[in-house]
């Protein structure tokens, strides 16, 4: 296990995450129990250093709309940390919407902690949604994804994650209510829609 530290313990929690869910050997043959836990917490302990102006503009709109989420949310068993986690379980309308005062009455700031911690409570190991807003480094020249967040986005797929994409270039041609409609749209296909406000 020391010869693996940092990116060599991610790696190889990537390969048995892929062993585990292409259901091909059992990740416990190829390896004790111990070495893939500590890949895992590897992978985990990779936090983001901070959200682009990308990602919390999209959080943002999605605070307008009611729509309950966490940002920067560690999916447990598989250590990926995800953009904006959405989780079904959850209502979608923040507490204290009915008769009013609800989420869009509150500043943001207040809205996205209460709603961080409900979406963190709620999910642990249930899959619900995930929102990958991908700036340029996701990309090649040619506007694909690069195989490290399609590999990613495999995994989360497979694992019951429903995953959607906000692509730079997309988002940045939009302004004002055309954003709103861009994120309803998106949400519709993962059966998602805005909360109806009283």
């Amino acid at each position: 296990l020391a010869a693996f530290i940092g990116d060599g313990r991610r790696q190889l929690h990537q390969f048995f995450l892929g062993v585990e869910l292409e259901a091909c050997p059992p990740a416990e043959l190829l390896a004790p129990i111990g070495l893939r836990d500590a890949c895992r917490q590897a992978m985990a302990g990779e936090k983001p250093a901070y959200s682009s102006k990308l990602h919390e503009d999209v959080s943002s709109e999605l605070t307008r709309m009611g729509i309950v989420h966490a940002n920067e949310l560690c999916v447990p068993r598989l250590g990926y940390h995800v953009d904006i986690a959405i989780s079904p379980i959850v209502t979608t309308g923040m507490p204290g919407t009915e008769g009013g005062g609800g989420a869009a009455d509150q500043p943001l700031d207040e809205v996205a902690a209460r709603a961080r911690e409900a979406v963190r409570a709620a999910i642990a190991d249930y899959a619900g949604i995930v929102i990958e807003v991908d700036g340029p480094t996701h990309y090649n020249d040619e506007q694909r994804l690069r195989p490290a967040s399609e590999m990613i986005r495999r995994h989360l797929a497979l694992a019951g994650w429903a995953v959607l994409t906000v692509p730079y270039w997309e988002w940045n041609a939009l302004k004002g209510q055309a954003r709103k409609a861009y994120l309803e749209e998106l949400l519709a296909r993962a059966g998602l829609s805005e909360p109806e406000r009283s």
